[in-house]
Order: C-alpha cells, then sequence, then structure tokens
C-alpha cells in the first residue's frame, strides 16, 4: 500500500516538474521579446521627440 502511495506521489512530483521546466523555459523565450518591444517604442517616441525638436528650431 504504502509503495503506491509512493509512485503515485513520485508520478505527482514528476509532473509538477514538468510543468515549471515547461513555464520558465516560455518565460526565458517572452520575456526579452517583451522587453525588445519596450525599447523600440522609447525609442520611437525619443525619435519623434527629436524630429519635432528639430523642426520647432528650423
Amino acid at each position: 500500500m504504502e509503495i503506491i502511495f509512493m509512485y503515485v506521489s513520485g508520478i505527482i512530483v514528476f509532473i509538477i516538474a514538468i510543468v515549471s521546466i515547461i513555464r520558465g523555459i516560455t518565460n526565458r523565450i517572452k520575456s526579452p521579446t517583451e522587453d525588445l518591444k519596450e525599447q523600440i517604442s522609447i525609442l520611437e517616441k525619443r525619435v519623434d521627440d527629436l524630429e519635432n525638436d528639430k523642426k520647432g528650431v528650423t
């Protein structure tokens, strides 16, 4: 009886480990993409501000 409980608990731990590994991998893949999008939007805003400043000076 105890052996059955050990196998069941082992399977549950294994499934939890697999799920956490998959979530970690997707988070590592997704995070840099979001950071790049944020940096691109900041740079686009800065370029627009600089272009508006240049138009105002000339």
